[in-house]
């Protein structure tokens, strides 16, 4: 992880010229220890970085053979990658305790879901595992299938030592509905922090 502190990175040339002149300084710093966090990553596997442009739907875009994804809340960065050979995709997701609104529960959460965080101890943090499990799932799957889909994709439940997502739609041909995705949560401060890494294909 790369905190909002880090000083001397600066982004590739490519990156920067794909960067919108008006972007807000907070999104810049955080685009740009993002892109910094991957690079790193990227040399950890053996792979040499080059600029990580961004697609259509804000992914970032890997070397061929590679997957990842990159998040950032609250001044805190974080990138996850593999080799394609080692892993069928990676989400991973920040989400800070004052992201919350009381609203959220109704964009993100279904049946079941709502009455899990409504009987929750800490029914913010519960929102927010819920949100950040969500956004890695889509992380995870998005390079995959090549669209956009909604939080009802996925039911998610807690389980004793994490959080289980099972998929309402299915999503690809090796992921059909009902088949179940592992999901790791985690709090660091006031960060909820969530990861999913697929098995490969």
């Amino acid at each position: 992880m790369s905190g909002a502190g880090d000083s001397g990175v600066v982004l590739h040339p490519e990156e920067a010229d794909r960067l919108p002149s008006r972007v807000l300084p907070s999104r810049r710093r955080d685009y740009t220890l993002g892109r910094h966090a991957a690079r790193q990553a990227l040399v950890q596997i053996g792979v040499t970085p080059g600029p990580i442009l961004t697609g259509e739907r804000r992914e970032p875009l890997w070397p061929d053979g590679v997957v990842g994804a990159i998040s950032h809340a609250a001044g805190v960065v974080t990138a996850a990658v593999a080799l394609e050979s080692e892993c069928g995709g990676i989400g991973i997701d920040l989400e800070h305790r004052g992201r919350y609104f009381p609203e959220l529960v109704d964009l993100i959460a279904f049946g079941d879901e709502r009455i899990a965080i409504r009987g929750a101890e800490d029914p913010v943090a519960a929102a927010l595992e819920l949100f950040s499990a969500k956004e890695s799932i889509y992380k995870a799957f998005s390079p995959r299938v090549g669209r956009y889909f909604g939080f009802a994709a996925a039911h998610v439940h807690w389980v004793d030592d994490g959080i289980v997502a099972r998929l309402i739609e299915p999503l690809d041909r090796m992921y059909p509905a009902d088949r179940d995705i592992p999901v790791n949560v985690a709090w660091a401060g006031g960060l909820a922090v969530t990861a999913v890494a697929l098995p490969p294909d």
